[in-house]
């Protein structure tokens, strides 16, 4: 794990290089944002949980071994982070109703996917209205289902890497993943809008 350049410039951070961690912040902050957001439905709120992410990570410094790649360990963090916001009072009828995502504009901004340079207008209101429908179709997964797929099949991590995140075996993940996809089919088609959710 030497070779992780993230782990490298958070070993620098706590020999005393604030910039190894300005580098860190800035590699990580859409990322994690992006992540937030899936869990709240609210960019503000996504950011303050994404600021709480890197305090964590601030005070972890001293203490820091890499046990794990870097972004593994992060991602971890935030899980811990988002899991303990969603269990307050403000988003519990959110978890439980496909009707609380409202504005599909922030859609765009909330998916880290790679562009399409497609700028036909009706493409890119369909794309819109898509993503609308996922997102209020992984809001209505049960939590570890919801996170189990979000860090596949949006964040490309490992089964191995999710296990750790998230302190369960491969095994429980991939079931995870497997649940949570038919689940997701089962949602969509009830929304008569079925897509390609095959992960990578």
């Amino acid at each position: 794990m030497k070779e992780d350049s993230d782990i490298q410039y958070m070993e620098k951070f706590r020999d005393g290089d604030e910039n190894a961690f300005r580098i860190l912040f800035t590699r990580y902050k859409n990322r994690i944002i992006s992540f937030c957001f899936w869990f709240c439905n609210d960019r503000d709120v996504a950011e303050e949980l994404a600021q709480e992410v890197f305090l964590r990570v601030f005070k972890a410094v001293p203490s820091y071994r890499p046990e794990a790649k870097f972004s593994t360990w992060i991602f971890q963090i935030a899980t811990n982070v988002c899991l303990n916001e969603l269990r307050k009072t403000r988003y519990r009828y959110y978890m439980e109703s496909l009707d609380s995502c409202h504005n599909s504009d922030e859609m765009g901004w909330a998916r880290e996917i790679a562009d399409r340079e497609r700028q036909d207008p009706e493409y890119l209101l369909e794309d819109k209205e898509r993503d609308h429908i996922v997102q209020k179709a992984i809001s209505g997964l049960p939590e570890k289902q919801r996170i189990a797929l979000l860090l596949r099949i949006y964040f490309g991590f490992s089964y191995q890497d999710i296990g750790l995140q998230m302190k369960c075996s491969e095994s429980s993940v991939k079931s995870l993943i497997y649940r949570g996809r038919q689940n997701l089919k089962m949602i969509l088609q009830k929304s008569s809008q079925i897509f390609n959710i095959s992960g990578r």
